[in-house]
């Protein structure tokens, strides 16, 4: 079943008239089988950008935000990871997924450690983290192979994706809005509207209520 989620346009005032919504937009996001889809179209062997992109996806990274990891934002002993949240975002300390885990293990003895302290290195300047433009290219590869819609093929969409599944789990928005690091709960709220799933979930937890008068 589709699902709506709609973001408020920016629009000029005096094109909106008096008393009347602003246009709204949909908020570009993929199902959970296009997420799948877009694993799939990723070469087994290419552990690197599998753990990328896993890690984009779990925590709604920015294309900056991902380049940056350093190695010591892992812990592989106590399971958690130090993302650094940008545009003013907290940043905090996250457990990891186990599939993340399994990458990691997978991945981090094939890296060529140097003096590079980022976990993802530029495969052409020396020292540095992989570039923002390189991340979007490969995810474009990928989402292009998976057959994502065209207007879906940016990595951001990512982000708008888990706070979306995460919504449709019934996760509060609260605990949407931390995991996101957002700092107001204004930012998390474009992905609270109810959506057809959350709603007929809502009708069968009523259905069995016992808190609800009768008429």
């Amino acid at each position: 079943m589709k699902i709506s989620v709609t973001l408020a346009s920016r629009v000029k005032k005096q094109t909106v008239p008096s008393g009347e919504k602003p246009p709204q937009k949909a908020i570009p996001y993929v199902s959970k089988a296009e997420v799948e889809r877009f694993f799939l179209a990723i070469p087994v062997e290419n552990i690197r950008d599998r753990l990328l992109f896993d890690l984009i996806y779990r925590f709604g990274l920015r294309r900056r935000e991902a380049a940056l990891i350093e190695l010591d934002d892992i812990s592989l002993e106590n399971e958690t990871i130090w993302i650094r949240r940008l545009k003013g975002g907290i940043s905090a300390a996250y457990r990891l997924h186990p599939r993340t885990l399994t990458l990691l293990r997978a991945y981090l003895p094939l890296r060529v450690w140097g003096s590079n302290r980022f976990l993802f290195q530029s495969p052409q300047r020396r020292g540095q983290a992989l570039s923002a433009s390189f991340i979007y290219q490969r995810f474009r590869a990928y989402a292009t192979a998976a057959d994502l819609p065209a207007n879906r093929r940016h990595v951001h969409v990512f982000r708008h994706s888990i706070a979306v599944h995460f919504m449709n789990e019934g996760l509060d928005s609260s605990d949407v809005k931390d995991w996101l690091g957002h700092r107001s709960l204004t930012s998390t709220m474009i992905y609270a509207q109810v959506t057809n799933k959350r709603r007929d979930q809502t009708y069968q937890r009523l259905m069995q209520s016992k808190e609800i008068a009768e008429t």
